[in-house]
Parts: C-alpha cells; sequence; structure tokens
C-alpha cells in the first residue's frame, strides 16, 4: 500500500514537472512563410496576424478581429476566413480536437498592382526641350516606368525640370496591370523662391563665416545676374548667374565689392535678374527679385573653448559672445597627466560643449565632461552658464564687461580635468582689446563641496586670465585658473594653452591644447585635441 501511494506521489509530481504534450498538427499546404501553427493542452481556437485588426470568419459568421481568443468552440472541422483591407486574404480549414488548444499565427501579405506610367509632351510642345521626370506615389519617389504598389488608391505625381508638375488618382486592383498616360506642359519661367543664410553678416569673419548665400529657385532654364548696390543706388558687384539645369539654385557675397574691397557697414540691395532661356521663337521672359542684406563687424562670430561650460580660452571664461542665430560645437579629449584626473597615463578624459545665443547679448553654454580610466571606472562631470554681455568688445573696439552664472556637478572631485568647477559659480569676465590681441581677466567666486554639491557656507575665490591672439584663420591663447580656499586646502593652479584653426570654406575649427598644473605637492603636464563646428 505504502509503495502505491509513493508511486501515485511520484507519477502526479512528474505530470506537473513535464506536462502532457498533445502532438502538434503536421504543417498544412495552405501555410505560408511565416505562418505558425502550434497545439497545445487547453481548448479552443486562438488566430493572430501580422499586421493585427484582421477580421476572422468562421464558417462564414464574422467572429472578431486579430488576436483572437474562442475557446468556445467545440472539436471539430471549420472553414476559417481572415480578410484585411489591404492585404490578401486568407482562407484554409482547421482541425479541433479534443483537450487542444490550436494556436494560428498568419503573416498577411500585403494586396499589390502594377501601373505602367507613360510620360510625354503634351501636343505642340518643344521637341528639343529635355524631359526627364520624376514619378512620385504617394509622396515618396520611385522607380518607373512600371510601378509596383500597394492596392487601392494612390496618388501619382510627376515632376521634370522646365514642366509643370502633374498629379492624377489611380485605384490600384490586386494582383491587376493597368496602364497610365501622362502629358506634361511646359512651363513658364518664374523664380519660385529666394532667401538668404545671413540677412545680417560681418565679411572679416572666417571663411563662410564671413559671407551670406542667397537661395532661390527656378521653373526652367535660365540665366540672369546678382548685383549689390548700395542705399544710394551704385553698383558695387555683379556676378552673371547660370544657365540653370535644377530647381534649386544658390550664390554668394562675402560683403566686398568687385574689385575685392571690403565694404562699409550699412544696408545693401541684392538684386536677382533672371530670364528664361526660350525653346523657339518666343521671347526670353524675366523676373527680378530684391533682398535687403546688411553688413556688420560687430556680428563677431570666432571660436571660444567652452569644455568647462563657459565660453572663452580653456582657464579664463571671456565677454565674447556668438550673435542671434549662431552656435558653435565642440569636443576635445585630454592625454597625459591632466589635473585631477588621477595617476598619469591612466585615464582619457574627454568633453562635449556647446553654445549659442537665443537673443542679442545673451548666451547660453553647457558642457559634459568624461573622466574614463583603465580601471573600468568613469567620473562625469556636466554643466551649463549663462553670460550677460554689458559692453561688446567688438562694439566698443576695446573694452569688454559680462556677468553670469553657472551651475555644474562633478561626482567625486570639486573639479574635472576640462576646468569645470563643481558648485554654483559666479563670475565677471573682463576684456580689453589691442590689435589682434585680447587680454582677458575673471575674478568668480564659487561654492562647492569635494563631491559636487555645494555645502559649504564659504565660497572659494577663483582668478582667472589669459590672452588671445586672434589670426585671419587662427587663434591661439594662453590662460590660467587659481583657486583660494577661505577654510583652508590646498591652493591649485592650472594653466593653458591652446591653438584653434578654422580654415575656410568650411565651417570646423580644429584644436590643439596643452598646460602645466599644481595642486599642494602635486603636479603635472598634459596635452590635447579638439574638433568643433562653429555657424
Amino acid at each position: 500500500m505504502g509503495r502505491n501511494r509513493i508511486c501515485l506521489t511520484l507519477a502526479v509530481f512528474l505530470a506537473m514537472l513535464f506536462p502532457v504534450m498533445i502532438p502538434a498538427q503536421a504543417l498544412p499546404s495552405w501555410a505560408s512563410v511565416g505562418d505558425k501553427i502550434e497545439e497545445s493542452s487547453g481548448r479552443g481556437l486562438h488566430v493572430s496576424t501580422k499586421p493585427s485588426g484582421a477580421s476572422v470568419f468562421i464558417d462564414g459568421l464574422e467572429r472578431g478581429k486579430t488576436p483572437l481568443a474562442l475557446e468556445s468552440l467545440r472539436p471539430g472541422r471549420y472553414f476559417v476566413r481572415i480578410a484585411k483591407e489591404g492585404y490578401v486574404e486568407r482562407a484554409f480549414r482547421v482541425s479541433i480536437r479534443s483537450g487542444s488548444l490550436l494556436d494560428i499565427g498568419i503573416e498577411l501579405e500585403e494586396s499589390r498592382g502594377k501601373v505602367l506610367v507613360k510620360i510625354g509632351p503634351e501636343p505642340g510642345a518643344p521637341e528639343t526641350l529635355p524631359l526627364r521626370p520624376q514619378i512620385f506615389a504617394d509622396g515618396t519617389a520611385v522607380e518607373g516606368p512600371v510601378l509596383d504598389l500597394p492596392a487601392g488608391y494612390r496618388t501619382i505625381n510627376v515632376q521634370a525640370f522646365g514642366w509643370e508638375e502633374a498629379s492624377t488618382t489611380v485605384y490600384v486592383g490586386e494582383d491587376t496591370a493597368q496602364n497610365l498616360e501622362i502629358a506634361l506642359k511646359p512651363a513658364s519661367f518664374h523664380i519660385l523662391d529666394a532667401s538668404l543664410a545671413r540677412p545680417v553678416f560681418n565679411p572679416g569673419n572666417a571663411g563662410s563665416l564671413g559671407m551670406t548665400d542667397i537661395n532661390f529657385g527656378v521653373s526652367s532654364q535660365g540665366r540672369g545676374t546678382l548685383s549689390v548696390f548700395d542705399s544710394g543706388g551704385e553698383l558695387l558687384f555683379v556676378r552673371d548667374l547660370g544657365p540653370f539645369l535644377t530647381w534649386s539654385q544658390s550664390s554668394s557675397w562675402n560683403g566686398r565689392d568687385r574689385w575685392g574691397m571690403a565694404l562699409p557697414d550699412g544696408v545693401y540691395s541684392m538684386v536677382l535678374k533672371l530670364e528664361s532661356i526660350p525653346w523657339g521663337n518666343s521671347p526670353p521672359l524675366e523676373e527680378t527679385i530684391t533682398l535687403m542684406v546688411e553688413l556688420d563687424s560687430s556680428r563677431e562670430i570666432r571660436p571660444l573653448t567652452i569644455f568647462s561650460g563657459k565660453s572663452g580660452l580653456l582657464y579664463a571664461p571671456s565677454p565674447g559672445l556668438l550673435p542671434p542665430g549662431s552656435f558653435q560645437v565642440e569636443g576635445g579629449l585630454l592625454f597625459g597627466s591632466p589635473p585631477y584626473a588621477g595617476l598619469p597615463w591612466r585615464s582619457l578624459p574627454f568633453a562635449a560643449a556647446f553654445r549659442f545665443s537665443p537673443l542679442a547679448g545673451l548666451e547660453i553654454s553647457a558642457a559634459l565632461d568624461v573622466l574614463a580610466t583603465n580601471k573600468e571606472d568613469t567620473r562625469i562631470g556636466f554643466g551649463g552658464a549663462a553670460k550677460w554681455v554689458f559692453f561688446n568688445p567688438v562694439k566698443t573696439n576695446s573694452f569688454g564687461l559680462a556677468a553670469g552664472a553657472s551651475f555644474a556637478w562633478e561626482d567625486e572631485t570639486s573639479a574635472t580635468p576640462f576646468g569645470m568647477g563643481s558648485g554654483i559659480e559666479f563670475f565677471i569676465p573682463l576684456e580689453l582689446d589691442a590689435g589682434a590681441f585680447s587680454f582677458i581677466l575673471t575674478p568668480a567666486c564659487i561654492w562647492t563641496s569635494d563631491k559636487g554639491f555645494p555645502w559649504d557656507p564659504a565660497p572659494r575665490l577663483l582668478a582667472s586670465g589669459g590672452v588671445l591672439y586672434n589670426m585671419a584663420y587662427a587663434a591661439a591663447g594662453v590662460s590660467a585658473r587659481s583657486e583660494f580656499n577661505f577654510t583652508g586646502g590646498d591652493t591649485s593652479l592650472m594653466i593653458g594653452g591652446e591653438m584653434k584653426f578654422f580654415p575656410p570654406p568650411s565651417s570646423f575649427v580644429f584644436s590643439v591644447m596643452g598646460g602645466v598644473w599644481i595642486r599642494g605637492d602635486s603636479a603635472g603636464g598634459y596635452g590635447g585635441i579638439g574638433i568643433g563646428m562653429i555657424h
């Protein structure tokens, strides 16, 4: 008796551990690639489709939309039909056995048809006018002339430079083919639109930063001129344009006259005078559009270092700022023995930063500093600053003054190798320009702690300064930053040198850096490289 009880208990345990599996039905002939058919213990029928939302009919009666579970179906043989608009209908028979659940997954195939598009000029159109059509189906470019399209109503657009756009709607039937003929009319010549990339610019800026682009469109082949006039109507600059062989066109002006001499600040008229290239004996059509552009030598766009979250030199914020509409992004890395980076050659600090001016006189900047070490331990610092400029050194020609505030967080130390001080900082950058040289002095105070969040009521004083030398396509500078702590601790000094190259005509900025630092009894030296873009 005891032996029988043990055997019964063991049988129940094994049944619970290894449930009875009902043999799956063999894959039927109606199944397609992607379909699945599984049978397990339970009851009824479960139907799913890709995509879902298909109607399910059992023996001619609609029972719902997928995914659909029908547990009340009795064992037997059923005819199943699955339908969804835009997809090929599926129909098959299934057998449901007693005590089993039949799970069917169907991958629906999109219904498609073919359209043969024949494109040509309308009767009477010039035979010598080039016709290179582009076909779009529901806004998507497609290769012709035979279009394989989903079933249903489809909008076909045909575009060709020099011809009017044609559009028509066709019904594409499932597994059908049809012909579609489209006749195009020659387009009359006109300017589609025109705009300036920089309505205000400084010709003294390097490369593409010291010019403006005039972007415009034309409807057909043509040619013309771009002329620049001063406020008195005197012609200062002229450039031939064309011939135009496509819709989108552009030209540029660098703020200089026809002899290459820089023009003074002021408002100028850029006149776009275009005419068609006629096909036949008809006279050319002319169109003229005038755009106003301003030259402003105070809108200086020069790259600065922003790895600390504040723009300026590497260790000294400056009062310089970008004009509204411009921005700068940069990334860089240090090697050797940077400050706050641990043992030499055991880490690779890198940073990513950006700055922009949402309105005149205000600049926003931010940076992310990352210290990756060979111990698989990574420290992160991030911060941002807002700087309001009272005196722009470019506009006053000699003196610059700004006030700024920043917040930064670093998860281990009070500063990052790039000079980002952890905590809340207020700074007042001053600048004195003497020709190509700029002298910068920035006093500041910061509330910080050794773990990032400010808690020490006594601020630390920061003194930073530097010298910047500006050239046509490069800038070089040296800066230093020293910190004094009222509550004790080591006084630190960081000195950095940098050089930036921004060769025309690109907007890329390339940087090399290097420096030394002293903190208490520790000292080190480092180098670095960077790359960015300014617009």
